[in-house]
């Protein structure tokens, strides 16, 4: 996996990988299967990610804080005011 992900940064870097000869030239010395090569060429992406085995959803839960009961005004001085 670690190969496909230096060719794909290797082609978001280098302005001369723009054309699909270039790329394809890349990808006959690149040590990356033959799917994974016609999956960059076609650009699909949804079947390089099946190939290889990427989770692309990610889901982010917030739970909102509980409320708690409000200080009184005593616990409130004790907090700020030192005691020496």
């Amino acid at each position: 996996m670690s190969k496909v992900i230096q060719v794909l940064a290797q082609m978001a870097s280098d302005s001369s990988l723009q054309n699909e000869q270039a790329v394809e030239a890349l990808l006959t010395t690149a040590e990356i299967n033959a799917e994974q090569s016609e999956a960059i060429i076609n650009q699909d992406a949804i079947s390089l990610e099946r190939q290889l085995d990427i989770c692309p959803d990610i889901f982010c839960v917030l739970f909102p804080a509980e409320d708690g009961e409000e200080p009184s005004e005593n616990e409130e001085e004790s907090d700020t005011a030192i005691n020496f």
